[in-house]
């Protein structure tokens, strides 16, 4: 399996598919933009009332700003059943690999990935593999995602570090690299 470090996945969903509106996609992904519209109704405009003379939705065009996405996918989270609900694009790794339960032979990083995949394989004894041109990032990079999570105030940062405790503890990432506080306390 290959892994990503927690706060970068949160913050690459956030980007390619909350903040990427419909007309700008490739493929529609009428799911995300059901997520993004509902967003932006609770937390943006929660008193937006339908109306035959309101055609056009609020929602419709809106991005919802990074704190009401992490507001949204903290919803629910303080039992395992509400984790285990969540979208695979933000829900841990450790509940959707179920790591605890497997036993992964081989687990590679995202932030290695080239030098990781190399190694499998090798492990694998695979020569032939045409590995030059693999598809990288959105284009987004660790200062833009470093740029979400300052946005945030220190009880959001606090429940996120909660949510992926055993992701950055089996994984070996840490908060800090995308969190520069030198006064959380969580």
């Amino acid at each position: 399996m290959f892994v990503r470090h927690p706060f970068e996945r949160l913050a690459s969903a956030y980007k390619e598919r909350i903040a990427t509106l419909e007309k700008d996609r490739i493929q529609p992904e009428p799911y995300y933009d059901d997520i993004r519209k509902f967003i932006c109704q609770r937390y943006t405009h929660p008193n937006w009332v339908r109306s035959l003379l309101k055609k056009v939705h609020p929602c419709e065009n809106f991005i919802p700003p990074f704190k009401h996405f992490v507001e949204f996918i903290l919803t629910n989270t303080e039992t395992s059943f509400g984790i285990a609900r969540m979208d695979g694009h933000w829900q841990p790794y450790t509940v959707v690999c179920q790591v605890c339960k497997f036993k992964y032979n081989f687990i590679g990083k995202y932030e290695t990935f080239n030098h990781d995949f190399n190694s499998l394989l090798k492990r694998l004894n695979v020569s032939d593999w045409n590995n030059e041109k693999r598809r990288g990032a959105s284009g987004h990079n660790t200062w833009d995602y470093q740029q979400l999570f300052s946005s945030l105030p220190d009880n959001l940062i606090c429940r996120l570090k909660r949510l992926y405790n055993d992701d950055f503890q089996l994984f070996n990432y840490r908060i800090e690299d995308y969190v520069n506080r030198t006064t959380l306390t969580c």
